[in-house]
């Protein structure tokens, strides 16, 4: 199983408890940056922006079914007031929690569904390229401008031979 996999079972799994980033890279034994670029490039959303979706989603199924209790649903779905709750639920639905109570309906509402991977092995990460200031090599004489690159992989033959003779 994947990085992405594993973490999207574990999300699933424990979404209705505390859930942090650390947590959930350490389950899945690798970093919370590697956790964090993986599963945006294969799900197209943040990690925690996933588990804040899922979270409100059952809340909003809940209060369809007519949950009296808003703050008891804003307190499993990780916010600490009402006022939070009632902010994110309206901005990720465009209703309020008192609206979808009453009307009991979903139909006009984009929830967000457990995500589902195939067992086929996902694409490997493409590398980034970034651009930073220009850096010094200790021992290098040489200058290398970098649009042109071509005498790096000789300069690197040439540290490796003089490594051989120390």
């Amino acid at each position: 199983m994947d990085v992405v996999q594993r973490a999207l079972w574990y999300v699933e799994k424990n979404f209705r408890g505390p859930l942090s980033l650390e947590e959930i890279a350490h389950d899945c034994h690798t970093s919370a940056f590697h956790l964090t670029r993986s599963f945006a490039g294969v799900t197209g959303l943040s990690l925690m922006r996933y588990v804040r979706a899922r979270r409100l989603t059952e809340a909003a199924r809940a209060l369809a079914r007519g949950a009296e209790d808003i703050l008891d649903l804003a307190l499993d779905a990780g916010y600490g007031s009402h006022e939070a709750f009632t902010r994110a639920f309206r901005d990720s639905f465009g209703k309020t929690p008192v609206d979808v109570r009453a009307r009991g309906d979903l139909t006009h509402i984009h929830l967000q569904e457990p995500f589902v991977m195939s067992n086929a092995p996902s694409l490997p990460l493409a590398p980034r390229f970034e651009t930073s200031k220009p850096m010094t090599l200790a021992g290098t004489v040489e200058h290398y401008d970098c649009n042109e690159v071509s005498g790096i992989p000789a300069q690197w033959q040439r540290f490796g031979e003089h490594l051989g003779h120390i």
